[in-house]
C-alpha cells in the first residue's frame, strides 16, 4: 500500500510541475551585428536561466550523414503534414504576453521603398492593435539601411504539450517514424 502512494505522490508531482508556466523573454536586435538575449523562467519568475551561444568545441569523430540519410524519412506517407499540425499545435500552446516589433529599412532608391513599405504594412500590422502586440516599421528613404528589434515575453505551460507530442508518436505517421529511427540508429 505504502508503493502505492509513493507512485501516486511522483504522478502528482510531476504533474504538478508540469502545471506551472514556463516563461521565455527574448531580445532580438540588428544594427551592425546581430544580438540575442533569450532568458528561460520557471516556477513563476523564481529561478531564471540565461541562454547564451556556447562556444563550439571540437567535434567527435562521428559517422556522416548526408541527405541520404534523410530521403527515407520524405517517404513516409502524410509525414510533412501531421510535422505542421504539431507545430501549429504547440504555437497554439504558447501565451504570447507582449511582442514588440520595430522594423527600419530603406533602400537605395524612394521608390523601392515606398513599395516594399506599402506591401509590407499591412502584412505587419494587426487589424485590430492591442496592447501586448506592437509593431513598428519606419522607412528610411535616403539610404540602405535594415535594423530589425524584436522584444517579446511568451508564456507555456509545459502539460499542454502533452497531448500534441503523444498523439504525434502515437500516430501510424509517428510511429512509422520512431521506427525508421531506430532502425537507422542500429545500422
Amino acid at each position: 500500500m505504502l508503493a502505492l502512494y509513493i507512485i501516486a505522490s511522483v504522478i502528482l508531482f510531476i504533474i504538478l510541475m508540469l502545471s506551472t508556466p514556463v516563461d521565455m523573454a527574448f531580445d532580438l536586435a540588428t544594427h551592425e551585428h546581430a544580438k540575442a538575449k533569450i532568458r528561460i523562467g520557471w516556477l513563476f519568475g523564481l529561478v531564471w536561466k540565461d541562454i547564451r551561444a556556447r562556444k563550439k568545441k571540437k567535434p567527435k569523430e562521428r559517422r556522416k550523414r548526408g541527405i541520404k540519410s534523410f530521403l527515407p524519412l520524405l517517404r513516409i506517407k502524410g509525414l510533412p503534414r501531421k510535422i505542421l499540425k504539431l507545430i501549429r499545435q504547440i504555437l497554439g500552446c504558447l501565451k504570447i504576453k507582449q511582442l514588440d516589433v520595430a522594423l527600419r529599412m530603406g533602400l537605395d532608391d524612394p521608390f523601392d521603398t515606398g513599395m516594399l513599405c506599402s506591401v509590407l504594412w499591412p502584412a505587419l500590422i494587426p487589424p485590430s492593435p492591442s496592447g501586448t502586440v506592437r509593431f513598428k516599421l519606419e522607412p528610411v528613404f535616403n539610404q540602405f539601411a535594415f535594423e530589425a528589434s524584436l522584444q517579446g515575453w511568451v508564456r507555456l505551460f509545459p502539460i499542454q504539450l502533452v497531448w500534441p507530442l503523444v498523439s504525434f508518436v502515437l500516430s501510424p505517421t509517428g510511429l512509422r517514424l520512431l521506427k525508421l529511427m531506430v532502425v537507422s540508429r542500429w545500422k
